[in-house]
């Protein structure tokens, strides 16, 4: 009897791990739905105040015991504001996007960040794309073309806006690319989620002071702790814990699953139409999100597969 797999502590486990990176692809594609209906009713940086600064409270507490001494590195510092600032930009434009969009295509055009960063890295890095890149970046034009095409649904200012959150995205990407290696994770995402706080809540008090806020729902509590908790602090965890300790392939395969998620989410539950039109732009989307992210590893697994038949 193997009793290999009661031996490994189940953090260490790869049948767990995949799960916790599905679980997070889960219910990030779920948020656009959650967000959607918050944004409708809040303006938008009130409703990132409020979530990143609970959201910096908990991740403030988790890292105690390892902020201040990670605190002396100027390095860590300078990854964690940037990383800050670059997710900032990013989820402000998206989430002003969501509020001109249906929440399926938020999460589609969202996740063509995927595609876009290795063009980033070699903009900042130097490295250049590889071939499965510049296919994965024309499939995912020509999804992003048939979506405009149709004319019952089409593009509008909202897709833009959330494209440009995914270039920011892309960007976020290839800076950790270029220097986060040995940063500590958890300690970067405080900083980052500091900033994004202060951020916030300086462009509340300049552009939104007119608004005053009413005593919310049950409802609104309970999706306001589902985005901090749940989608802000354990999805972070659960992404980062799980990619460093699973197949790449298999990892970015289940993390591109966010975006079928949150169209999935949003056909059910904010009852967008999704015509045949729309549906063939997001498949042709999520094969270039494939490509791009496991494409290169897929290859050498057919090609190993086809030799050893052989």
């Amino acid at each position: 009897m193997d009793t290999t797999s009661h031996k490994t502590p189940l953090l260490e486990r790869s049948g767990f791990n995949k799960l916790l990176i599905l679980t997070a692809a889960a219910t990030w594609g779920l948020s656009f739905v959650v967000m959607k209906d918050l944004v409708d009713k809040l303006p938008v940086f009130y409703l990132l105040s409020v979530r990143y600064t609970l959201a910096t409270l908990v991740m403030v507490w988790a890292s105690r015991r390892k902020l201040a001494s990670a605190l002396r590195s100027t390095r860590t510092i300078k990854l964690g504001l940037l990383m800050g600032v670059l997710n900032f930009a990013a989820y402000a434009v998206q989430t002003m996007g969501l509020s001109l969009t249906t929440p399926g295509k938020n999460s589609f055009f969202t996740g063509c960040y995927c595609v876009m960063v290795p063009f980033a890295v070699w903009a900042i890095v130097h490295t250049r794309p590889t071939i499965r890149h510049v296919v994965a970046g024309v499939i995912c034009v020509a999804g992003i073309g048939l979506i405009a095409a149709d004319g019952e649904v089409g593009l509008n200012a909202g897709d833009l806006l959330t494209l440009v959150g995914a270039v920011f995205y892309a960007i976020q990407f290839a800076c950790l690319n270029r220097w986060g290696s040995g940063a500590d994770s958890v300690v970067v995402t405080t900083l980052e989620f500091i900033v994004m706080t202060v951020a916030s809540v300086a462009i509340t008090l300049v552009f939104e002071q007119g608004y005053v806020p009413t005593m919310p729902t049950l409802a609104d509590v309970g999706a306001l702790a589902f985005l901090v908790l749940v989608c802000s602090c354990f999805d972070f965890w659960a992404f980062n814990h799980g990619m460093m300790r699973v197949d790449p392939a298999e990892g970015s395969i289940l993390s591109a699953l966010e975006a079928p998620f949150g169209v999935a989410a949003s056909a059910m539950l904010y009852g967008e139409r999704v015509t045949l039109r729309l549906l063939l732009g997001f498949t042709l989307i999520f094969v270039a999100i494939v490509v791009s992210e496991a494409g290169g590893e897929l290859l050498r697994r057919i090609k190993g597969n086809t030799l050893d038949v052989a």
